[in-house]
């Protein structure tokens, strides 16, 4: 982990480990936490050598496999944000993993931290190592940053214990995110992408987050036909805005978002895109509050009453 936080610094983020080690045999629950450090690791892979017994998911017992495939889906899920993440390493050499002291160098309580990091932009992930452990202390950044888990907020600048038993690990979003996501695959090409997740951290103020895509093969993207959407949050206490810049000549296959929003302070009384106001019954938000919407906004607002 340490490792690959100073390569990523260092200008080399397309970095992970032999997840499991190459020589000797982890047990089943060392293999678990590794595979929940290796999921936000830019390069990702279960692999040893083939004379120190079986490392596959499924090798350690129904328990153990279980875990790991909740977190190798959340991988998947992950995809397009991982994808944007590596488009602004490939771009303007922005580190896909970035040490706390990168993240925040002005407070001095991230200058010694090795093992808490972020990965791309807008998610702090914190590893777990020490056996039969039921969670750990770990510092926050400054800011307002939601459980992965349970969407509770918490106040960074401080150091905090987090309960993450086996089938879990610290994970927090930054607050004013928004978060790309796929549909659960077992692998890229399975499904058939019709709609475009984003995960919408609800934030008292303003945030700015990135979607990039493109046809994820050729070079057809060095001529313009990519897709890049630029997205501004703006959060008050009885509203709600994005707006979205796009650019790129790339068609995305899918015609719509799927909205989550989460830590919205205000139960929703109206909705419009681009000034027009939406049938709130025609468009069936649920008690999670999300929602479809079409793909081609400039600007999205959502008010209370």
């Amino acid at each position: 982990n340490i490792q690959a936080q100073r390569l990523s610094m260092s200008g080399f983020s397309f970095v992970g480990s032999d997840i499991g080690g190459f020589a000797e045999q982890p047990n089943g629950e060392l293999y678990a936490r590794w595979i929940q450090l290796g999921m936000f690791h830019p390069f990702f892979r279960t692999h040893s050598s083939g004379d120190h017994g079986d490392q596959e998911p499924w090798a350690f017992g129904s328990n153990i496999t279980d875990i790991v495939r909740k977190f190798i889906e959340i991988r998947y899920e992950l995809l397009p944000y991982m994808y944007t993440a590596f488009w602004r390493y490939a771009e303007e050499g922005i580190p896909i993993l970035k040490s706390l002291v990168l993240f925040d160098q002005e407070d001095p309580h991230t200058h010694y931290r090795n093992d808490e990091f972020i990965c791309g932009e807008k998610i702090l992930a914190c590893p777990i190592a020490e056996p039969n452990a039921k969670g750990r202390r770990m510092f926050i950044p400054n800011g307002k940053w939601y459980n992965f888990w349970d969407n509770e907020v918490i106040i960074g600048g401080e150091e905090v214990w987090v309960d993450a038993d086996l089938d879990s690990m610290p994970i927090f979003i930054k607050a004013g995110s928004i978060i790309p996501k796929y549909p659960v695959q077992q692998f890229v090409g399975e499904k058939k992408i019709d709609q475009l997740i984003l995960d919408v951290y609800f934030k008292d103020g303003k945030e700015k987050s990135q979607v990039y895509e493109d046809a994820h093969d050729g070079y057809d993207y060095k001529k313009g036909r990519f897709s890049l959407r630029d997205f501004k949050l703006i959060g008050k206490k009885k509203s709600l805005t994005i707006q979205q810049f796009k650019s790129g000549k790339y068609i995305t296959p899918y015609e719509t978002f799927q909205i989550n929003l989460k830590g919205l302070p205000f139960k929703i009384a109206k909705i419009e895109i681009d000034h027009e106001i939406l049938d709130l019954k025609k468009l069936k938000i649920n008690g999670d509050n999300s929602f479809v919407v079409t793909k081609e906004f400039n600007r999205l607002h959502i008010t209370a009453k």
